[in-house]
């Protein structure tokens, strides 16, 4: 069975391994069943990777202020 990945464990990554897992997964996606548990879990993992990745994105373009 495939297990979900959480935010929590997907925080402390860079974005290259952010990208690898989206691809991994992505690989993984396509060879599940529809309504599996296995497909569920990939489908939510996506999701929590490009939130990561959304999140690194953000921080890259934030504005440093300087005093």
């Amino acid at each position: 069975m495939i297990t979900l990945l959480t935010m929590h464990e997907l925080r402390g990554l860079m974005v290259q391994e952010l990208g690898e897992l989206h691809q991994l997964f992505s690989m993984l996606l396509i060879a599940t069943e529809p309504d599996t548990p296995d497909r569920r879990n990939i489908l939510a993992s996506l999701e929590n990777i490009e939130r990561a990745m959304g999140y690194h994105a953000r921080l890259a373009v934030q504005p440093t202020h300087s005093r």
